[in-house]
């Protein structure tokens, strides 16, 4: 059965809360999301103005997500790509590029200029960013603070 891939609506915070719960938890990112952390997470997203939240499906399966939103930047429009997961059994198969393809084609229509992205570094994530037209910048750096 060919993926489908439709824009996200807040009727599917729940699955997609559970499918990023299970991502995240497992190799290589071995994170501690419980269903509730990942309910949040997903709504702060969704209730992002100018959120777009795209999810391929395999019948009524999810297998893989994209969220994230728009903003301007002096003339420009970025998108801040938020989350982005695949099912762990479903990587490799090109899910993954289907759905940035697609994100990145109803960007290009919206006018948006650039994307943005944090990922761990030196993971297969940094791989499939850079594959994707990514590039690491030489001009930003992520800057942290921990309370």
């Amino acid at each position: 059965m060919p993926v489908t891939i439709r824009p996200a609506v807040p009727a599917d915070l729940t699955d997609c809360a559970l499918f990023f719960t299970e991502v995240f938890n497992a190799p290589p990112w071995d994170e501690q999301w419980t269903k509730e952390s990942s309910w949040q997470r997903l709504s702060d997203c969704m209730h992002t103005p100018n959120f777009l939240g795209l999810i391929a499906e395999d019948g009524a399966e999810i297998v893989a997500m994209a969220f994230g939103y728009s903003q301007r930047y002096q003339e420009e429009l970025h998108y801040n790509l938020l989350e982005f997961c695949v099912a762990n059994e479903r990587q490799g198969e090109g899910i993954g590029s289907e759905l940035l393809a697609e994100l990145h084609s109803r960007l290009l229509e919206a006018g948006v200029a650039r994307v943005c992205t944090l990922t761990a570094r030196d993971t297969p994530a940094q791989e499939f960013y850079l594959k994707g037209g990514f590039y690491i910048s030489p001009k930003m750096i992520l800057m942290s603070r921990r309370y």
